[in-house]
């Protein structure tokens, strides 16, 4: 099992103990918030027992960020289950603008561990988190300002759908490995790209990938640390001189 994912061996021996948990001891196991890549390392483990369920959910329409449930088959799970709460966050928008990157530095400066919420949805009248419900006493308590804007959260109940917003930049590159995907989109030396690749900055899809080599496939999703989220599109299309015309969609 731990063979077959390189790099997880902590997550996996985790996720195995849930396992023997839920189905030797009939409890229900809830995780905390796990992005696409470790959601599909847990249905992939569990997905194994026909007498487990495993439900996912992350407080929002379209999120990526997901808590999962892993239970024997007679329960029967509801949303409560998940113990999320999604919170609205208000602010006077026409005498600053906050971005994405603002409100999730302004959380995790507050010594709020990045598996304790889930994604974080911009919308015209502010911006909403989903969070592990007994985060909200503290969260409430201290998230009074971001950046200079003061702040009110409110627990939000209605629907809320992720609708993306991107910034798309064409550019012509020689190869569609991460290492010259990283450099053209990032405007730094091939070499300085490699070297970040290599010390682990780099995420494709999120699983961790330091092959500079690797060759990016259409909507892959790129996370360079420091320097955010972009979606690699490949446009099908060569010029004369059999360079790629590729897209990146760079999360705003």
């Amino acid at each position: 099992m731990l063979e077959h994912f390189k790099g997880e061996e902590v997550f996996v021996k985790k996720v195995l103990e849930y396992k023997d948990q839920a189905l030797y001891k009939q409890r229900l196991i809830l995780t905390s918030f796990l992005d696409p890549y470790h959601q599909s390392i847990v249905r992939s483990i569990i997905g194994q027992s026909d007498e487990l369920q495993v439900l996912a959910f992350g407080g929002f329409l379209n999120n990526e960020s997901q808590r999962m449930i892993i239970a024997p088959d007679f329960y029967e799970i509801e949303k409560d289950d998940f113990e999320i709460i999604v919170l609205q966050i208000q602010y006077q928008q026409k005498f600053e603008k906050l971005t994405h990157r603002d409100v999730l530095g302004a959380v995790m400066s507050l010594g709020i561990k990045r598996e304790l919420f889930g994604d974080i949805a911009s919308q015209q009248d502010g911006f909403y988190i989903a969070i592990e419900k007994n985060l909200y006493p503290y969260l409430s308590a201290n998230l009074t300002t971001i950046k200079h804007s003061h702040v009110h959260l409110h627990v939000y109940t209605d629907p809320v759908e992720i609708q993306n917003q991107y910034l798309v930049k064409s550019f012509i590159v020689s190869s569609l490995r991460l290492d010259k995907i990283i450099s053209s989109f990032y405007k730094i030396p091939r070499t300085k790209a490699a070297d970040y690749i290599r010390a682990g900055y780099v995420k494709v899809n999120h699983k961790p990938v330091e092959q500079i080599n690797y060759l990016c496939n259409n909507s892959d999703i790129i996370s360079f640390k420091g320097h955010g989220r972009v979606k690699f599109v490949d446009c099908h299309r060569q010029t004369r001189s059999n360079n790629y015309v590729v897209e990146g969609y760079f999360y705003k």
